[in-house]
């Protein structure tokens, strides 16, 4: 008969709160406990939910023990139950398109091979109106989980994202985000936004990096060395412009000047305001207002020029309207080009579209010669080329319409420009002898300093002339070396 001072009880340990269930068999125990039914009414006992599962853990169990050989007193343990863990819901989020996502660095190719850029490190994601910009993801319930004993672990729900779409996109009822309107994408604590104004407190410089925005832009300092700032709309540079890149689509106002000293460049859709430009190489749609001086530039002015205080000294300047200036040139013959009566902007525009139809006529030569290969051929063409031919016939057709109204509009450029060009200048104070004037194909190079005020335009024959003060009128030949040049 068994010592029953010394025989223990099998028992069930639940640990972690009810994550796991573990069957302990004590070597000592009496054998009509340890069965695997009375193992299994024990673990009933306990609470544990009894499935497949654990009921073949539990008989798992209870062979081991059994199959213990002689004076083995090792105890017999194992797991049999294991919770079901809850699946929380996930948070809703933004699946972002990959060109607006907004934490992808630039340059970025996912080996970390690039060096960094710092004159671009800051991102600004331009967007264009209709664009889907990414879609808002709802929040997930979840799936609940349970214990060993059955009870029910609550899942959390995802939490909602708290976005605040203003006026300019809009979530649709797919969740997808669309942009309203052109701009760049703001994201402010979860304020969603496209803008298409910017204000810099300080100087473009490496905190912001080259600008490039979709809109108008004002900058409190200035620009410094080697940045470049691109906008759509129209630009204010409170501070100094240094030898930078400046890309405007509308108007510009720089408000204590540019001193590029060679090296910086303007492309200016609109007009330009500044207090003066100093080594600057670039292009103004419309017209250049200048409160002080320029000084060693290449310009090209579609509009009108005004130098209200000051003078035009040395480099190149090409004016489509008329030129206000108080001085060109200086004593000591620094050389000024001025050229005038151009229309530089729509001849430019001219000789472009005479490039394109220059490269349009060559695409037509091989259509049509295939045509005609193609009906040369008769009876012998086969199915596929006889169809090609109405195939032919269109790309035909449409690329002589498209080269007939480039041709056109290459015309309208030309009549303009020969019709509406300008021929006025008016020095307040001195022409200096050493200046250069270009209109059409004369050049006059200026060979006695003039005072003003004077103008210099053409009379009712298209001559040359130098209005002086008071009224007296002489011929630009008598003040100037002219001679014709190539146009």
């Amino acid at each position: 008969m068994p010592d029953i001072a010394t025989e223990r009880m099998p028992f069930i340990r639940i640990l972690d709160n009810g994550r796991r269930a573990v069957l302990e068999i004590p070597s000592n125990s009496a054998k009509e406990l340890v069965t695997e039914d009375a193992l299994l009414g024990l673990v009933r006992e306990r609470g544990v939910l009894v499935d497949r599962a654990v009921d073949e853990a539990v008989r798992a169990l209870a062979v081991r023990n059994m199959s213990r050989g002689a004076g083995d007193a090792t105890d017999v343990d194992g797991a049999i139950a294991e919770w079901i863990p809850p699946i929380h819901g996930a948070d809703a989020r933004i699946d972002w398109v990959e060109r607006f996502r907004p934490d992808a660095a630039i340059g970025e190719t996912g080996d970390g091979a690039l060096p960094v850029d710092h004159y671009n490190r800051v991102k600004r994601i331009k967007v264009a109106a209709g664009d889907v910009l990414g879609t808002l993801v709802a929040p997930e319930e979840g799936v609940d989980g349970r214990d060993v004993c059955g009870r029910s672990v609550t899942a959390n729900r995802g939490r909602k994202l708290a976005l605040q779409p203003d006026g300019t996109v809009q979530v649709e009822s797919d969740g997808s985000i669309r942009a309203l309107k052109d701009g760049v994408l703001s994201l402010a604590r979860l304020k969603i936004s496209i803008v298409d104004a910017m204000e810099v407190p300080g100087a473009v410089d490496f905190s912001t990096g080259n600008i490039d925005f979709v809109g108008s832009v004002k900058v409190k300092d200035g620009i410094r060395d080697n940045f470049t700032l691109r906008a759509t709309g129209d630009v204010t540079i409170g501070g100094l412009i240094e030898a930078a890149d400046l890309i405007v689509g509308g108007d510009c106002t720089c408000e204590r000047g540019v001193a590029a000293r060679g090296s910086g460049h303007m492309l200016v859709d609109g007009s330009l305001e500044s207090a003066y430009l100093n080594g600057v190489c670039g292009r103004i749609r419309g017209s250049l207002a200048i409160d002080r001086e320029i000084v060693g530039c290449e310009l090209l002015v579609g509009g009108d020029v005004t130098v209200a205080r000051g003078s035009i000294v040395g480099g190149t300047l090409i004016v489509g309207g008329a030129l206000k200036v108080a001085s060109i040139g200086t004593e000591a013959g620094a050389k000024t080009v001025i050229r005038i009566g151009a229309m530089p902007i729509q001849l430019a525009k001219a000789a472009r579209i005479a490039e394109l139809a220059k490269e349009l006529a060559k695409r037509i030569a091989p259509l049509e010669d295939r045509q005609l290969e193609i009906a040369g051929r008769g009876l012998k063409a086969t199915a596929a080329e006889k169809e090609s031919l109405t195939e032919l016939a269109f790309e035909i057709a449409e690329a002589r319409r498209r080269l007939r109204l480039l041709d056109e509009k290459r015309t309208e450029l030309l009549v303009h420009a020969g019709s509406s060009r300008i021929v006025k200048v008016e020095v307040s104070k001195l022409l200096y002898a050493g200046t250069t004037i270009l209109v059409g194909n004369r050049e006059a190079r200026i060979t006695t300093t003039l005072k003003g005020p004077l103008t210099l335009g053409w009379d009712e024959n298209r001559n040359l002339q130098v209005r002086m003060a008071g009224g007296r009128v002489q011929e630009l030949r008598e003040v100037a070396s002219v001679r014709e040049v190539a146009a």
